[in-house]
């Protein structure tokens, strides 16, 4: 288990690992495709968890890693949205780093994850692998 106490979440097409980083922080490993009708349905309940955590647990930074996800339809995406948003709205001395590493060779990887870091600038960033 990680130190967030949070389950990975796995599906015959879908698998997100919730891992401790060596560097102190959390790696969000998604795998698959998210292509399901309500994405939201078990992806916000997860990110809620990984957003509560990371607070109660002043755990320096998140890392989510989508290189080896194929697909997220725009159902995800608003998931993620509204992940980063929730991050805007704390007090500044409060938000943590979130980094999306993202493959260079999948476009919409490099569209949507870049296009999210512009509603926190500075706090989240887009890298490609």
């Amino acid at each position: 288990m990680n130190r967030l106490n949070i389950a990975s979440y796995s599906t015959e097409k879908t698998a997100i690992k919730v891992v401790d980083a060596l560097d102190g922080g959390v790696l969000l490993k998604f795998s698959g495709t998210i292509d399901h009708l309500n994405p939201g349905e078990f992806l916000d309940p997860l990110l809620d968890q990984v957003h509560a955590q990371v607070l109660e647990k002043r755990v320096p930074k998140v890392e989510a890693d989508f290189t080896e996800l194929g697909f997220l339809n725009s159902s995800g995406i608003k998931s993620l949205i509204k992940w980063v948003m929730k991050q805007t709205a704390l007090a500044e001395d409060r938000r943590y780093p979130i980094r999306f590493v993202y493959s260079s060779k999948v476009t919409w990887q490099q569209t949507s994850l870049k296009a999210i870091t512009h509603l926190a600038k500075g706090t989240v960033v887009a890298d490609p692998v």
